[in-house]
């Protein structure tokens, strides 16, 4: 076809350079940028087509003497980005890139990639979003009949929200109320999301609110990251008082209000839990679909070690 996919270091890609060709794609996303990425996948690289019409960063590790990709913790979707739909055509190229020269790849492509048809392993994931631009009243009205009850049931019963929180008072609320669901996440990883928040706020970029109980308990507490077209839904902790009082639906709908009448998004950053799934669509939000590519060209046991 023509065009020829170049392969970067980290140390050969320019800050200002890459962010520009993220910034132009149309399936811009502020987690593909060079100071997310350094944060969350040091040592990061990138595939490059014609001077970044088409580019994909490649998140890479090491163990055990393999390079292999991995897609980051607290980082949902990267994959591939391009700058006309044009470019869109050769997905299947920058995979086949990453199939020669990678055994094993573990990693989530966003919403405007489809893989499905390009014959590699892929699996299925949901993400939920709501569209800001109409008048709160309008937008409130589509909300389910149980979220309009928790968010009635918060106000009465005295939850009132706050935005001086700390990002390390929310990890460690996540931690101590919601942490033990997750054995995966480590030290590491809240260490680079502590960071992630704070490069954030500093940027003006992100925003926290926390909800307290009458008697000036934290009980939930979120982290909204502006992304472009769009704010995400980007960090959550609840505590079980939290979940009675209603608390996180008075979070959301204070959210939306606050929101309301702009020509963006609310992207609660998915979830294959139903509870989850639930909790978002009770506030009118969309499914939409984004896949994982699996590749694993590894021989026992090291395969299962990667993993």
């Amino acid at each position: 076809m023509g065009e020829k996919i170049e392969y970067f270091t980290r140390s050969q890609i320019e800050d200002e350079r890459w962010d520009d060709w993220i910034k132009a794609s149309l399936n811009r996303r502020m987690q593909a940028t060079s100071w997310f990425l350094d944060n969350f996948s040091p040592g990061w690289g990138a595939l490059v087509m014609d001077n970044g019409n088409a580019v994909m960063p490649v998140t890479q590790n090491r163990k055990y003497g393999i390079s292999y990709l991995f897609q980051p913790i607290f980082v949902q979707q990267l994959g591939f980005f391009y700058t006309d739909d044009h470019y869109s055509r050769f997905l299947p190229e920058f995979i086949e890139k990453i199939n020669v020269n990678f055994r094993f790849a573990d990693i989530s492509f966003n919403e405007m990639n489809d893989i499905s048809t390009t014959g590699y392993q892929c699996s299925t994931l949901y993400n939920y979003i709501l569209r800001l631009d109409r008048p709160y009243s309008l937008t409130a009205g589509s909300f389910k009949n149980n979220t309009r009850r928790n968010v009635i049931k918060a106000s009465r019963l005295g939850v009132r929200l706050t935005s001086r929180y700390s990002a390390s008072e929310i990890i460690r609320l996540f931690i101590q109320h919601n942490g033990r669901m997750y054995p995966n996440i480590r030290k590491l990883n809240y260490s680079r999301l502590a960071d992630s928040i704070e490069h954030s706020i500093a940027r003006g970029m992100l925003c926290i609110r926390a909800a307290r109980a009458r008697n000036g308990d934290i009980i939930a507490a979120a982290c909204f990251l502006k992304d472009f077209d769009r704010h995400l839904f980007y960090f959550s902790a609840n505590t079980a008082e939290g979940r009675m009082q209603g608390a996180m639906f008075m979070l959301i709908d204070n959210f939306i209000r606050e929101n309301s009448e702009q020509e963006m998004l609310l992207d609660f950053n998915g979830s294959m839990n139903q509870g989850h799934a639930r909790f978002y669509k009770g506030f009118g939000a969309r499914r939409t679909a984004y896949q994982r590519l699996k590749i694993n060209r590894l021989m026992f046991p090291v395969n299962y070690l990667i993993m």
